[in-house]
């Protein structure tokens, strides 16, 4: 079920993403996404994030890549048994910030083709006609 918060869906997905922090590329996994935003996780190696960062995301699906700039909305450590030297996952949440307007559209369309397919059909039906 879907937050009533959320202007748009969120979808699991497993999309590679790299960060750009200072001179250095920070290579991560996208694990949710939706159109405003994505939840990015890669193993903790020290360090602080900044506030703004460049990110370069290989939309799945579409082989495409885009630029876009992620604002942090949260940052934190979770402990995990396979995760880096310190045994620790770092989750960060973005907010889309800017980004190509057709870069924009190619997620959106992403987020609803795969939201919807995932939807059971009693749903899709309900929503369509309500």
């Amino acid at each position: 079920m879907q937050d009533i918060r959320r202007t748009s869906p969120r979808i699991d997905v497993e999309a590679l993403c790299w960060e750009i922090v200072g001179d250095r590329e920070i290579g991560s996994l996208i694990v949710d996404l939706s159109t405003e935003g994505a939840r990015v996780e890669r193993p903790y190696t020290g360090g602080r994030i900044e506030r703004e960062v460049p990110l370069q995301i290989e939309v799945p699906g579409i082989d495409e890549v885009m630029w876009a700039r992620g604002d942090v909305v949260f940052d934190q450590l979770v402990p995990s048994r396979t995760a880096g030297p310190f045994q620790l996952l770092r989750r960060t949440g973005y907010r889309i910030a800017i980004a190509a307007a057709r870069d924009l559209r190619l997620v959106r369309d992403y987020v609803y083709s795969l939201y919807e397919a995932r939807m059971p059909v009693d749903d899709r039906f309900e929503i369509a006609f309500w």
